[in-house]
Order: structure tokens, then C-alpha cells, then sequence
């Protein structure tokens, strides 16, 4: 199993983003916190490319404890080698991180909508 999900954006960097916040929404999601790791680290004198990372969970408060195992899921997008990427720890390799939790239903529904997100964003 591939850890992450990894698209190639069709858009700019800050395009992409806004992308990935709207995808995020049409799939019942929000997000949670945003990490501007570029921009953190350039203001201590490290430059590096642009990254920032979005932690998206569900619009809605849930019951399922289990979710707080998966949850927030983070979304990547940073450049390489002059594309825009995409990327998403895929959820579903919880399951086989806490296998006392019987994560394996719900994690795959999470996977789902972390894709889903991603190939929102890149479209």
C-alpha cells in the first residue's frame, strides 16, 4: 500500500490551495489549521520552497471516537521540481498502526474522502 495520495495541481501554488479548501467543503470537510511551513520557516532565515499544510476534518461533530485516531487529516501542497503537488497520508494505514481499534471500515471511508479531496483540488 502507497503511504500517501499524491496528484500533480493544474493550477498555481496559491490557486491550488484555495483548491484544496473547496474540495475540502464539497466533501462535508473543513479545515481545521493551516500551516504556512514556508512562510515559518522564511521568517527565520530558512527559505525553502512553498508548502503549507492543511488539516481538514468533518464540518460536523461525530460520535465515532475511532475518528480521533484519523483525524485530522492532513493535506499537503508544496512545489517539486516546478509542478504543484498534491499529497495526503492515506487514513487507512491507521489500521494497521492501532489493529486493536478495528479501524479498517471507517479508515477506508476516511481514505475515500481524503482522495477525494485531493483529485478535487487538481481538477
Amino acid at each position: 500500500m502507497n503511504y500517501a495520495y499524491k496528484r500533480l495541481g493544474t493550477r498555481g501554488f496559491h490557486e491550488t490551495v484555495k483548491a484544496v479548501e473547496r474540495s475540502a467543503a464539497n466533501q462535508g470537510f473543513i479545515v481545521l489549521h493551516f500551516h504556512d511551513i514556508c512562510g515559518k520557516l522564511a521568517a527565520k532565515g530558512f527559505p525553502i520552497s512553498p508548502l503549507v499544510i492543511l488539516e481538514v476534518g468533518p464540518a460536523e461533530e461525530t460520535a465515532e471516537e475511532v475518528l480521533a485516531l484519523l483525524m485530522p487529516c492532513r493535506i499537503n501542497v508544496y512545489e517539486e521540481a516546478g509542478e504543484v503537488v498534491v499529497a495526503a497520508l492515506r487514513p487507512s494505514v491507521f489500521s494497521a498502526i492501532f489493529p486493536e481499534h478495528e479501524l479498517d471500515g471507517i479508515a477506508e471511508e476516511v481514505d475515500r474522502t481524503a482522495m477525494a479531496i485531493v483529485d478535487g483540488a487538481v481538477i
